[in-house]
């Protein structure tokens, strides 16, 4: 995803891409194309670049190991300055210090690590999932446990019987 910014004149412009995943190296996951929304603010020290992205995937919860979908609209900005001087009082993540007359900018990578940085690190399919039981292996979102009742273990039942003899 490359922009030819060397001939843009001064003010904002605008540009929209839309690639396959993998072209720039998500994995199997994502299942759809990524959309970029670019907007570019031009200045005679600066070129401001805003950028909006949408993508889903297929993943695995992290609890119950069942496949859900996952929509992913992070944004992020960028900041392309000529010399250090510009860029005092931005954030260093938000910078990149470029040759004066540059004249395209590749944003291919910088899409690609906001989109993995959005994906959360503990993938549930829904914020309420409860798992499989660690006995028989049911998905509990979906099924009862199968089970069977624990035997008590009988060297506790002289203390069990105290509880309910006091009233």
């Amino acid at each position: 995803m490359k922009i030819q910014v060397g001939t843009l004149s001064q003010g904002e412009h605008t540009h929209t891409f839309q690639v396959p995943a993998a072209e720039i190296g998500l994995g199997s996951e994502f299942s759809q194309d990524v959309r970029v929304g670019v907007t570019l603010q031009k200045s005679p020290s600066e070129i401001l670049l805003e950028a909006r992205l949408q993508t889903s995937g297929t993943f695995i919860c992290d609890r119950c190991v069942a496949t859900f979908p996952l929509a992913i609209s992070p944004s992020y900005r960028m900041y392309y300055v000529w010399d250090q001087a510009s860029a005092e009082g931005l954030d260093p993540a938000e910078v990149q210090i470029v040759q004066p007359g540059l004249s395209v900018i590749d944003i291919s990578e910088d899409v690609r690590q906001t989109i993995l940085l959005a994906v959360p690190l503990k993938l549930l399919c829904r914020d309420d999932c409860r798992g499989l039981c660690a006995g028989c292996g049911a998905n509990l979102n979906t099924e009862a446990c199968r089970c069977e009742a624990a035997d008590t273990d009988p060297r506790w039942d002289s203390l069990r019987s105290l509880g309910t003899t006091r009233q």
